[in-house]
């Protein structure tokens, strides 16, 4: 069977849809010419270490960068709007202060790179575009968070029982999977009242394998919120209670490795009524916009 083409599509700031590649391209009067740049793999620096007198240098790791994109679009007459019309329409649908979503569609899926203008759009027209109802724009954006990123998967468990009496709780798991290139931070979301018992796997074979952490009790109206991510906030209460400040300097630490395959991962729950749950969330992040499965 014959692949499909790739189907690319901007959604504006402004909520405005553009079709710019595969099915149904140019029918908002916007299309991807030839020739883009930093649409495929992230942005890494490597980072290279040498002392005085070493031949050579030793390798000491890379850093992912921001994403730079450039692309040109052909803008023209379309849907009985003029072109000057249509090129207005697509510059409201980008801005300097918030993100546009670039979204490329193959037959594996759907991944989304948020993108703002870094710099303001090229034009250099041959002659009036007005009289020939076409021109070509170049765009200059950037992708603060570099990842080509799909939908979030989710796994949930429910308590059956009631834990709230003395010495009581109840086990489960929740299947976690990690089929990117990246490494998965997960989200939790723990209903309350009760005392939750999470995951921080090293994934290795060493001393925190099986490494767990104990949340702190919490009352009715204190759901959390916790990210593994330690670039985000790590416990948030929806009471908006220091939660935080009652987890002593425990953190979590570790990620889900890339490829990580489907696993069982245990979570505990006591001092909570029948029916509590935890909502494990699960970010796709890729390095490319297709690929890499």
């Amino acid at each position: 069977m014959a692949p499909n083409a790739a189907m690319i599509a901007v959604t504006g700031v402004d909520g405005s849809v553009w079709t710019l590649a595969g099915q149904g391209r140019g029918r908002e009067g916007v299309e991807l010419a030839t020739s883009p740049s930093g649409l495929y793999d992230a942005p890494v620096t490597t980072i290279w270490n040498q002392s005085a007198f070493q031949t050579g240098s030793s390798f000491g790791g890379y850093r992912t960068n921001k994403r730079d994109v450039v692309f040109a679009v052909n803008v023209f007459e379309a849907a009985g709007r003029p072109w000057e019309t249509v090129d207005s329409a697509w510059r409201k649908a980008w801005a300097y202060d918030r993100d546009a979503v670039l979204t490329i569609t193959t037959d594996f899926g759907t991944r989304s790179l948020r993108l703002r203008m870094s710099e303001q759009p090229d034009f250099k027209p041959d002659k009036d575009p007005h009289l020939k109802g076409r021109s070509k724009v170049v765009m200059t954006c950037v992708a603060g968070n570099p990842w080509w990123v799909e939908s979030d998967v989710t796994g949930v468990w429910t308590s059956t029982i009631d834990t709230t009496g003395p010495n009581s709780s109840q086990h489960g798991t929740i299947g976690i999977a990690n089929p990117t290139d990246q490494p998965m931070w997960v989200k939790w979301v723990c209903s309350a009242p009760g005392r939750w018992t999470l995951p921080d796997f090293s994934w290795a074979a060493d001393d925190d394998a099986d490494r767990t952490i104990a949340l702190p009790l919490t009352a009715a109206g204190q759901d959390l919120i916790v990210d593994t991510d330690p670039m985000e906030e790590m416990i948030v209460a929806a009471d908006r209670s220091q939660i935080w400040a009652l987890m002593n300097g425990v953190s979590f630490l570790y990620p889900v490795p890339a490829y990580t395959p489907a696993t069982e991962v245990p979570v505990t729950v006591t001092g909570a009524p029948a029916g509590a749950s935890v909502l494990a969330v699960q970010p796709r992040n890729w390095s490319r916009p297709w690929g890499l499965q």
